[in-house]
């Protein structure tokens, strides 16, 4: 992108700043090509590119009120599309972990992931991962108590009130 695009995308921006509603569709106009470009140079021609660019959109929609005129707004944009290119590939990750459904397919997987099942590329899969294995003797030691404690009161529940408590 040249300095001239850039200075014209900052131009817009300030415009939608101060409610201008036409230079606003121009800069959303302009932004999707400007984001799909900055996505495919990262992630290639994927199937998810055009969420990437809805998504960013709507980012620089509501975040538009965050922008300084002082400053440029093309690093701005590219950090916008950054931060939603990172959350589609993460959700991607878990759809992809969740959509394996030949063994084989997962074996690869895992090999190809140094030793994690696709499933486990999902964060909210991996915390549980770390949960089981980490946090099992702990668990282990918990259950056990808890028996031990209900055993005790079970015992003394049947033993009846003690003399004097009647």
């Amino acid at each position: 992108m040249n300095p001239e695009q850039e200075e014209a995308l900052a131009m817009l921006m300030a415009r939608t700043q101060r409610a201008d509603a036409a230079a606003y569709d121009l800069l959303l106009e302009e932004l999707q090509t400007v984001v799909r470009r900055f996505v495919r140079r990262r992630v290639g021609d994927v199937p998810w590119v055009e969420d990437v660019v809805q998504e960013t959109l709507i980012a620089v929609h509501r975040g538009r009120h965050s922008w300084n005129p002082a400053r440029p707004f093309v690093p701005w944009l590219y950090a916008v599309a950054h931060s939603r290119l990172i959350d589609v590939i993460r959700r991607e990750r878990c759809v992809a972990g969740r959509e394996v459904s030949h063994d084989g397919a997962l074996a690869a997987s895992t090999a190809a992931s140094g030793g994690l099942a696709a499933e486990w590329m999902c964060p909210n899969m991996a915390a549980m991962h770390m949960l089981v294995w980490h946090a099992a003797p702990v668990l282990v030691v918990v259950v056990a108590v808890a028996i031990f404690a209900r055993t005790v009161v079970g015992h003394i529940a049947s033993a009846g009130p003690m003399e004097g408590q009647r």
